[in-house]
């Protein structure tokens, strides 16, 4: 269980934890593993999720997911044209919308980000750890100066 005023003082922040889908890069399912791989080798970051045409959540994937495919399968970049859903990762730790900070910390213990997730599985964004760990540094710093104003 969280301290209530810690829990208090984070969730007043909460505004920030989400990132809307709508501003992140994310994969079509029925996207090719080719097309994919070359996104992800020009991306910065090491897991996107990946969703269907209509905004339905899938999994993750990463460009050590396709190479390790292609490498297994021995096969060139052009005959990466399955559809990326085929190795996409479909095990991962979200969180609905109307989530619980001490499941989003739990959970982001082994979690770069946590998908949040709609009553019908529409995908509406990530948390990311670092969101949560400006929250926290926000705390330790200034947790004593707040209460002192209250």
């Amino acid at each position: 269980m969280i301290s209530p005023k810690i829990e208090q003082f984070l969730l007043e922040q909460e505004e920030t934890f989400l990132t809307p889908a709508d501003k992140l890069a994310v994969i079509i399912d029925s996207h090719n593993m080719d097309h994919a791989k070359l996104l992800l080798s020009h991306m910065s970051y090491s897991r996107v999720p990946v969703v269907t045409e209509d905004n339905r959540f899938v999994g993750t994937i990463g460009l050590n997911e396709i190479i390790q495919y292609q490498a297994e399968n021995e096969l060139s970049d052009e005959e990466l044209y399955q559809d990326i859903s085929l190795i996409a990762k479909r095990d991962v730790a979200t969180v609905k919308e109307n989530y619980e900070l001490a499941e989003v910390l739990r959970k982001l213990i082994d979690e770069s980000f946590l998908p949040v997730l709609g009553e019908d599985g529409e995908f509406l964004g990530i948390i990311t750890r670092k969101s949560i760990l400006k929250a926290f540094n926000a705390l330790v710093h200034g947790f004593d100066i707040i209460e002192k104003n209250k």
